[in-house]
This record gives structure tokens, sequence and C-alpha cells, in this order.
């Protein structure tokens, strides 16, 4: 039996690796679909039938995901398993970090774009929201938004410049906080210490 792997949203995935092979950490890294943040409710299952196979086949699974609008469900599945995740609620809280808190109280309307969402926008969210098919039901998802932040994890202009164009489209001011992989890495890190498994 192999002796850890990440079991990263796709949303996550990618950073992950990149992570992983730049630090040299004898570790696996298995994805499961970003588009379940779409249909929430599926996310706990996915992950539970992929925890059910990869713990076959690795000591311990580190489960990168925040809770991601499943109510308390996937941390539920997360216990059956020798697994663990860091805590939080969204990964555009660990990219936040300290300053989470307090953005949640002041500016509770703060719409969050982190580098996957800006690359997906269109298929995740224009289309898989049907904005595309149905122009009003922008006013209905995003009518309580306010502010648009976006914690850019790479320092790509043309990334940034689609996070423009997507606060134009939801017609509101953008603030953009280049974050870097530097908080991941340190929530990836503390799960490997519990675990000493370090190359």
């Amino acid at each position: 039996m192999n002796d850890v792997a990440f079991l990263a949203c796709g949303a996550l995935a990618v950073e992950t690796a990149q992570i992983v092979e730049r630090r040299g950490w004898s570790a696996d890294v298995h994805g499961v679909s970003a588009f379940l943040h779409l249909y929430p409710l599926e996310i706990a299952p996915a992950v539970d039938a992929k925890l059910t196979e990869l713990s076959t086949r690795y000591r311990r699974v580190m489960v990168v995901y925040g809770d991601c609008g499943t109510g308390g469900r996937l941390d539920r599945v997360i216990e059956r398993h020798p697994s663990a995740r860091p805590a939080g609620v969204h990964c555009y809280q660990w990219f936040a970090g300290e300053d989470f808190a307090r953005i949640a109280e002041e500016h509770p309307g703060t719409y969050f774009l982190t580098d996957w969402l800006v690359r997906s926008w269109d298929t995740a969210v224009v289309h898989g929201l049907g904005l595309d098919r149905f122009p009003w039901l922008k006013d209905t998802y995003f009518g309580s938004m306010t502010n648009v932040l976006y914690l850019q994890q790479s320092p790509d202009p043309t990334l940034r410049r689609k996070a423009s164009e997507i606060a134009a489209f939801l017609g509101l001011p953008l603030e953009v906080r280049e974050t870097g992989l530097e908080p991941l890495e340190a929530l990836l890190e503390s799960l490997l210490e519990e675990t000493d498994v370090h190359a």
C-alpha cells in the first residue's frame, strides 16, 4: 500500500499537483470534477466513492476541499475514511486568509473569484447556470452582490482581463489580490506534517 495521496477538488487539482511536484513530496494527486459545485449535494457522494477506492491503495488520503455547500456532509464522509481536510467553508477562505472573516462581515455581498472560476466562467457559470439561455437569471443569482474580489493565484494578465470582463458583466466593481499559491501550500504542508510523509 502506498503512503499518502491528495484528493483535490478539480478547481485546485492542478495547483495541488504543482505544489507537490515543486516540493518533492512523496504523494500522488487525484481529482474530483470541479463542476460538482453546480450540484453541491453531489460532492460528498462523489468524494466518498473516490475515498472508498483510494483507501485500498493509500494509507491516508488528504481531501483538498472546503465544505463547498455540502452542509457538513463532506466532513461526515471524511470521518469514515483514513482522511482529513483543511478547515474552511470554501477555498477562497483559504486564499483570503485572516482577512476572510473581516471581508465577510464588512462586505457580505462580495463575490469571490479564483483562477479556476475565471478560466471556467463561461462553462461553469454562464452556461452552467443558464445565463446564456435565460439572461434575466443574472439578477436572480447576483442581484445581492456588491463587489467582486479576485483572489489571483497565478500572475497571468489574461486571467486578470477576464476577471475585469466578469465584473463588467455583473456590473460590479472589481478588486484583485495576488495571493499566489502560498496559502494553499501552507495548508497542504500542515496536512502532510500530520502524516510525516515528506520525501
